[in-house]
């Protein structure tokens, strides 16, 4: 089977959509070499041998222009590229695929966003409903991240459920580990952290409620010495944020560099509306940091009951969760011990193997 892997989203910034395609990539490549991935950047740890350069304009970027022009290379030189090629399937890990040429396609849908909360994502929405509604024309098999996914997607298409495969997501167990406690001093210095944390990880779309677990914490912060961290791009919030001598923003934070945020905070608060998934739960009990995460759409799938789960709308409750996590060490205990447990049912290995299954069964094998 020669597969074609579509990359050409992929940028140096990569966040969840960005890191779910480079993991993917890396672990279809280590199991299938008839490979070919169309990717606009280097590729680092990636087979140089199975990339194709696709030109660098047409990577994922807030300007609408290289957006654009993605968009007109995946329904102009992509599918020509395909048929030269004679790839068998294209593997599309985002819904962005070409709506022309007649390769087989199998598409992942992460979540539905886009339509949920249009006003969040701009251009992005319509072309989003376009793609949904070209769906069931184009794809042979479609994978999602979660039951939860699944469901709302049969929800509001009118696709077949038996072409419709759960896949989870995995995690990078090399780097999401416990880090070492010694490098915890020089890691706050260097970030200006007066001390014990309650971190948060997200990219700050008003639906990753952030501001709920600000007002929370101010509630509370005059009843604990914990600051509050918060790690993601504040240009996405829609808005200002509060400012407060306990509360840190930190702005994006590099891959390589998350695990240390996880590891030397005391919990991680994860109060999003809305989850395809949720990479930043998985993450935390990874490196052995207890999690407390709203109850809200696929997060109950991904965190079992290896964290606490709370109502995201209600601020009360979680200053309440907040309080008591932050004074009582042996319930952070023993959540680090079940989040292990846990985060040991992921893997980036299941996740490729079953991606590369549902391509074979694209081409009827």
């Amino acid at each position: 089977m020669k597969l074609g892997f579509n990359a050409t989203h992929l940028n140096d910034r990569p966040s969840g959509m960005g890191v779910f395609t480079y993991e993917t990539a890396r672990g279809l490549s280590r199991l299938h070499d008839d490979l070919r991935i169309f990717i606009p950047g280097k590729g680092d740890g990636l087979p140089p041998q199975l990339l194709f350069r696709v030109p660098r304009v047409v990577r994922g970027s807030r300007k609408l222009m290289n957006n654009l022009l993605r968009a007109v290379y995946l329904n102009s030189l992509l599918p020509l590229h395909a048929a030269v090629g004679r790839l068998d399937v294209l593997y599309c890990p985002m819904l962005e695929y070409p709506f022309i040429g007649r390769i087989p396609l199998v598409v992942t849908v992460h979540d539905l966003h886009p339509i949920i909360y249009p006003e969040q994502f701009g251009f992005s929405a319509p072309y989003f409903r376009v793609s949904l509604r070209m769906l069931k024309k184009r794809a042979r098999r479609v994978t999602v991240v979660s039951a939860f996914i699944k469901n709302e997607l049969l929800a509001v298409t009118d696709l077949p459920e038996e072409i419709v495969d759960v896949i989870p997501n995995g995690y990078n167990r090399d780097l999401f580990r416990p880090q070492d406690p010694s490098s915890r001093v020089a890691f706050l210095r260097k970030f200006g952290i007066g001390g014990r944390y309650i971190l948060f990880v997200g990219n700050l779309f008003p639906y990753k409620n952030v501001r709920l677990l600000i007002d929370a914490f101010l509630r509370i912060e005059d009843k604990t010495d914990h600051h509050l961290v918060i790690v993601g791009r504040k240009e996405f919030a829609g808005g200002t944020l509060r400012d407060h001598e306990k509360i840190h923003y930190i702005g994006y934070a590099p891959h390589e560099e998350l695990p240390l945020f996880y590891s030397h905070a005391d919990f991680l608060v994860h109060p999003s509306l809305s989850e395809g998934f949720g990479f930043t739960p998985l993450e935390a009990m990874a490196c052995g940091t207890p999690v407390l995460s709203s109850n809200a759409a696929s997060l109950p799938e991904v965190v079992g009951d290896a964290g606490i789960l709370f109502d995201p709308a209600d601020c009360g409750a979680l200053s309440s969760l907040i309080l008591e996590m932050a004074e009582d060490s042996l319930l952070r205990d023993r959540l680090r011990e079940r989040g292990y447990k846990q985060a040991a049912k992921f893997s980036w290995e299941r996740t490729a193997s079953s991606i590369l299954a549902s391509c074979e069964r694209a081409t009827g094998r």
